[in-house]
């Protein structure tokens, strides 16, 4: 292969790869505006579920309140039985360990 020969495959080489370059630029673009688009909505999304769930447990606990300043016996039940619970689970993952 002659220098000459290399060089003009080299250059056709070059020019492809250019075209290719101009050719791909306008999808790169839209992808990387689309992704933009994208990562705007999973903000928008995430600050709506969050209020959502902020104001779902302010509900919570204020039903809560409520009950319990209604049926304070009934309330102090369910507190030890949940605690009971929860201390049994405990001591059942801990002996797994």
């Amino acid at each position: 292969m002659t220098s000459a020969n290399s060089d003009s495959i080299r250059d056709s080489a070059s020019d492809a790869l250019d075209q290719f370059q101009r050719a791909a630029a306008p999808a790169i673009k839209e992808g990387q505006r689309q992704a933009r688009v994208l990562v705007d909505q999973s903000g928008e999304l995430i600050d709506t579920v969050s209020d959502h769930a902020r104001e779902t447990v302010a509900d919570l606990g204020k039903s809560l309140i409520a009950y319990t300043k209604k049926n304070p016996v009934s309330a102090l039940l369910l507190a030890v039985g949940v605690g009971a619970l929860l201390v049994g689970a405990t001591k059942t993952w801990q002996s797994r360990r």
